[in-house]
């Protein structure tokens, strides 16, 4: 009875390392792009291009958005955030967690140029969730020293 005990509990342990590498598999290819291409859009201020990694549109009185109307919408939350950090000369993905099966939330550290020329590191957090089409950031919360962005 004991060797079915163990038995059972290693092949328990054994699948949830398995399940533990493949979220973290899944993520690497799916989430982590998302996260990449929205701060290489944030940092060159090319929101026209937004509307493919974010999806802000519970923001909006409209539920029937184009991606014309989501980049505008993306473009007024996100500017003057992006206004306050002034240069930034890169971010990195400090952290990517498991939310749920389609959310994920992620802590951003964007280091930028302070008023003096020196680097300064602050932090974002976004949520990352699926919907039919893929995974787009919906929450986005400003580090920026004066931030502006912060949605429920």
């Amino acid at each position: 009875m004991r060797k079915i005990c163990y038995s059972a509990l290693s092949l328990l342990i054994a699948l949830s390392a398995v399940w533990i590498y493949l979220i973290k598999d899944m993520d690497s290819k799916s989430v982590i792009p998302v996260i990449n291409g929205f701060y290489g859009i944030f940092i060159e201020k090319d929101y026209c291009n937004m509307y493919k990694y974010t999806d802000f549109s519970k923001y909006s009185q409209n539920p029937d958005l184009t991606n014309e109307d989501k980049a505008i919408l993306a473009h007024g939350l996100l500017n003057n955030d992006r206004h306050w950090y002034g240069e930034i000369k890169r971010y990195d993905i400090k952290s990517v967690k498991w939310s749920g099966i389609d959310k994920r939330s992620a802590k951003i550290a964007v280091i930028a140029l302070d008023g003096y020329g020196n680097e300064k590191t602050y932090y974002d957090k976004v949520i990352i969730e699926k919907n039919e089409i893929g995974w787009f950031i919906t929450e986005y919360n400003s580090g920026s020293p004066w931030r502006t962005m912060k949605m429920p």
